[in-house]
């Protein structure tokens, strides 16, 4: 099984759901280099998906670099809307979703992305949208500017104004140019997060539902969320979840692990169920001991999206 291990490197404050447009503190960043013991031990080649104010704050620019090359990492692109240029004022509570904003907006606030990660030298080709609001206008857009893989798809999950998730395949597969939930002709790689329902159809009834008026949203997104799924993401949940939904997907014939979690759960206080470092060493101590499980139940081989994207390609 292919194991692809992504970092959200972003800014703070998300978590409490405070979306500044400037002025953002990345104080979370340098808190990566705590993983460097668990990657080095097991050869763990992360993707390492940044936002405009990360890249754009100078002192961290060496800090990626390096981390690229001790841990043999990709860099990608983390579209953050609400803080990345051009900065206009929008009739939607904020993070605004992405099906409603001006296609000329979001193609200019991805193109300054894009731009600000080349100023390290390197040509992004992987992509995660904020919130994981991927639809198909902000789908349509990424081909265009050299994207080729993208980690945007939470199955079992549905957010405020965003697509409709519950649905969603968990394995990778080539989208639907028209539906990126959906596999077609797209030369894009889709690379879900690992969320399995704990039965195969589950997520399609919990939608046939909801569009047939028989239950409302909320009640079908928080079955979705508590109950009817196990996400195998080390922030989310506990040991034996993960160790469950892992061995789930095997089951299932899943080929490809992938798991996230972001810089700020790295800092004290940078996440609400991390407040102290002691909780922060917990987490490191869990993530540590999954790795470990992993590949002494599995075989496992981790691969950054673009080298997956390759695997899938041949």
């Amino acid at each position: 099984m292919k194991l692809v291990v992504t970092i959200d490197v972003e800014e703070e404050g998300l978590f409490s759901n405070h979306y500044d447009p400037q002025n953002c503190s990345v104080k979370n960043v340098p808190e990566l280099k705590q993983l460097d013991p668990i990657f080095r031990e097991w050869a763990l080649r992360p993707t390492l998906l940044v936002t405009y104010p990360v890249v754009n704050h100078e002192p961290h620019r060496d800090l990626l670099l390096q981390l690229k090359e001790k841990w043999k990492a990709e860099i990608g692109a983390h579209l953050h809307p609400w803080n990345t240029p051009p900065l206009e004022p929008l009739p939607y509570a904020e993070p605004a979703p992405s099906e409603l904003m001006p296609r000329k907006l979001l193609s200019a606030k991805l193109g300054s992305l894009m731009r600000e990660i080349k100023r390290l030298g390197i040509t992004p080709i992987s992509f995660r949208m904020g919130r994981f609001n991927m639809g198909p206008k902000m789908f349509s857009l990424l081909e265009p500017a050299g994207i080729r893989i993208d980690s945007s798809i939470a199955p079992m999950r549905r957010y405020y104004g965003g697509p409709d998730h519950l649905s969603a395949m968990a394995d990778p597969y080539f989208a639907d140019p028209e539906n990126p939930l959906r596999a077609g002709a797209s030369s894009i790689l889709e690379v879900p997060m690992t969320i399995l329902p704990l039965t195969r159809r589950l997520g399609s009834r919990l939608e046939y539902l909801v569009q047939k008026s028989i239950c409302p949203e909320t009640w079908a997104s928080w079955v979705a969320m508590n109950l009817g799924s196990i996400p195998v993401q080390p922030a989310w949940v506990g040991l034996r979840r993960l160790k469950a939904g892992a061995k789930l997907h095997q089951m299932r014939g899943g080929n490809v692990l992938t798991i996230f979690f972001h810089s700020s759960e790295l800092m004290p206080g940078g996440y609400p169920h991390h407040p102290t470092p002691a909780s922060i060493d917990r987490f490191l101590e869990k993530i540590a001991r999954f790795f470990a499980w992993l590949h002494s139940e599995m075989t496992v081989e981790s691969v950054t999206l673009a080298q997956l994207a390759q695997s899938y390609r041949r």
